[in-house]
């Protein structure tokens, strides 16, 4: 009887055990994790990771669910991997969602343990504990309430038990996604994910051999897990609690970081902080952002103040990483590059559909689909519809490739706006890019307000540039100059200091749609 190609392939190896077991066979000394006042090794790393595994093992059996509260710290990392060792299904919870969301999302999981950071989320953590009822209430450190996780750490010798026998297959975690266009839906990923990341090695990949990442986004989220292939290169992780310009500067500096992931967002208020001048970024080798479709006028001025450093990372809670747009194609002459999302990732496969299914022609607009190791396994609710059939994930972007390959993500579908007045489609990007080409604008985005019949009038809200003011009546004509129809003008346009931000640091488009749709929305 013949073997199968399927049978005939090497089993994965545990990525966690595989990280460790490398690392300290080749770089045991070097440092790993900077945070909270620790900078350890990677003998530090797998010693405290060997003996979370063992303080976790007495308690959560093989399979169960161990939820995880924290900010950015060492111990997050070392207990991620703890928990993906001893075959229990992490799931994440980032501090930064609403409380609501925590509590819907762990209810429909029941934790067999709830792990939380007593620094800033004790109080949180115990409203959990009661609403949930998991079996175990562990903290990182002393608290108030549960078991101090680290005290009965430093109790215990670290065990010498080998990682070799871990299981890929056993490797599992919940997402929460970051609410942009809803309530936040429990995503779970195999070892597919990082799988994936584990092969993103090397200068045109996510790490470069040996570089200090700066990491400001939180770990709990999937772009924190973005970072391990920094990890499994023998780099160092600088972690900070939440992002600051100025602090990340400092850290930039003092460090002598390399690399650094930004959402668009991050990357303007550090383009635009006061100390940047001042600042020696000598040592910085790569800038990575995303989380949106940037501005081709703010990523010019990124070259212009950082050089050729920039990589546009597009991904996805759903997918992971999707596709990278190089530094050597950053060409400032090239709008339509600048805008686009780049090639996809070694291993992803892109694909973009009409609505009957079909395969839209090079530079045809259709919904944008994935396929690859990265790929969710699918969602926790079963009442949440599927977004993966046939192996293709359907990302809910609106999209293109062009002739080249590249990847243009032009909207959410969601945000797609049916204007009240015409019943045109409206791509709100294409107006918030002709806005952000006006002086007096730093930041713009544009959300649609519901109609009192059907359909939705245009609203801009838009931040002004330093010293400028916005006058509704000139902004209103330059957009109309540009784009030359009625329909893709903003029926208002309201300026702000500053606008609301999802737990990601994206603009907080839903937040603005309540902000200015009345009882009963009128037409202007």
């Amino acid at each position: 009887m013949g073997v199968t190609p399927a049978e005939h392939a090497p089993r994965p190896r545990h990525y966690a055990a595989a990280l460790l077991d490398d690392a300290v066979g080749r770089w045991p000394d070097r440092e790993a994790l900077v945070g909270r006042g620790l900078r350890w090794s990677y003998a530090e790393l797998a010693s405290t990771v060997r003996g979370l595994a063992a303080a976790l093992g007495g308690l959560v059996a093989p399979g169960e669910d161990v939820a995880v509260l924290s900010g950015n710290r060492p111990e997050y990392l070392a207990l991620q991997f703890a928990v993906h060792l001893l075959g229990c299904r992490l799931v994440v919870v980032p501090p930064a969602i609403s409380s609501q969301a925590m509590e819907r999302s762990l209810r429909s999981i029941r934790p067999a343990a709830l792990v939380f950071d007593p620094q800033g989320h004790t109080d949180l953590a115990e409203w959990l504990n009661a609403a949930t009822v998991p079996r175990h209430l562990l903290s990182l450190g002393p608290c108030r309430t549960g078991v101090d996780l680290l005290a009965v750490l430093t109790a215990q010798p670290p065990p010498s038990t080998t990682w070799a026998e871990a299981d890929a297959d056993t490797v599992k975690t919940v997402f929460l996604t970051s609410g942009t266009t809803g309530y936040p839906k429990p995503v779970v990923h195999g070892h597919g994910l990082y799988t994936l990341l584990s092969a993103l090695l090397g200068d045109t990949g996510l790490a470069a051999p040996g570089e200090r990442r700066l990491v400001v986004t939180p770990l709990t989220f999937i772009s924190g897990h973005f970072c391990l292939p920094t990890l499994m290169s023998g780099g160092t992780l600088v972690l900070h609690e939440r992002y600051d310009a100025g602090a990340a500067l400092a850290a930039i500096a003092a460090e002598r970081i390399g690399t650094i992931l930004l959402t668009n967002v991050m990357l303007d208020q550090l383009l635009d902080h006061p100390r940047l001048g001042e600042t020696d970024l000598s040592s910085l080798r790569r800038i990575q952002y995303g989380a949106s479709r940037p501005s081709p006028r703010r990523v010019r001025l990124a070259l212009e103040r950082f050089g050729p450093i920039l990589q546009q990372l597009y991904g996805m809670t759903e997918a992971g990483p999707v596709s990278l747009l190089q530094p050597a194609d950053h060409d400032p002459a090239d709008a339509a590059r600048l805008a686009s999302a780049g090639y996809p990732v070694p291993g992803v496969r892109l694909a973009v559909r009409r609505e009957d299914g079909s395969a839209a022609a090079p530079g045809e607009l259709g919904e944008v689909l994935v396929r690859g190791s990265g790929v969710m396994e699918g969602y926790v609710d079963p009442a949440v519809p599927a977004a993966v059939r046939d192996g293709w994930l359907r990302t809910g972007d609106l999209g293109r490739l062009d002739p080249d390959g590249r990847l243009h993500v032009v909207e959410r579908l969601k945000e797609v706006i049916l204007h009240a007045g015409t019943g045109l489609r409206v791509w709100s990007r294409e107006v918030e890019e002709v806005l952000l080409g006006h002086p007096t604008v730093r930041a713009a985005a544009v959300i649609g307000i519901p109609a009192e019949t059907h359909g939705e009038w245009l609203h801009a809200v838009v931040v002004p540039a330093p010293g400028a003011v916005v006058d509704e009546q000139a902004l209103r004509a330059h957009v109309f100059a540009v784009l030359g129809q009625e329909s893709m003008v903003p029926a208002r346009i309201h300026p702000v200091e500053a606008f609301p931000l999802t737990a990601m640091s994206k603009v907080d488009k839903a937040a603005l749609r309540q902000r200015y749709t009345p009882p009963r929305a009128d037409a202007p």
